[in-house]
């Protein structure tokens, strides 16, 4: 009789601490897209996690933690805004590269998948101009621009 209670009290840990683990995990609702960016344009890339609070979240560009400065703003919901696109700055770094979101609580740690940021080329960011203009100056259509409807 004497080993039922500790075996008892053992299964009502082990299942109490699977009960607290299962909804404990994190897990991305929403994780960043690859995206085609605009030279000096606002650039938002968005992450959303669900889990057990307090849930931190954290972005890296290229492996490399990225802080919150005059450049980039981490919003509480997990989104990263970078306050204006730049291929190449004055000091040779590059807004370009591959940004992952690094969500963490008290139970674990997950990453998102990788997404790739890149600058419009020339012909892209000439085409983008076209189409805000008419759409700023209210036309009802867009054109092709040779490349299919938009």
């Amino acid at each position: 009789m004497r080993c039922l209670v500790p075996c008892f009290i053992g299964i009502l840990l082990i299942t109490a601490l699977l009960g607290v683990t299962s909804g404990a995990e994190l897990s991305f609702t929403l994780e960043p897209s690859d995206i085609i960016a605009v030279q000096e344009q606002p650039l938002m890339l968005h992450c959303q996690v669900d889990g057990i609070q307090p849930i931190t979240t954290q972005w890296r560009r290229s492996g490399v933690p990225l802080a919150d400065s005059e450049y980039h703003t981490m919003f509480h919901n997990g989104s990263l805004l970078i306050g204006r696109f730049q291929k190449t700055k004055s000091n040779s770094s590059t807004d370009e590269g591959e940004y992952e979101c690094v969500a963490q609580n008290s139970f674990g740690l997950v990453v998102s998948r990788k997404a790739r940021v890149q600058a419009a080329s020339k012909c892209l960011r000439e085409h983008l101009v076209i189409v805000v203009v008419l759409a700023r100056c209210g036309e009802a259509s867009l054109p092709t621009l040779g490349m299919g409807k938009l």
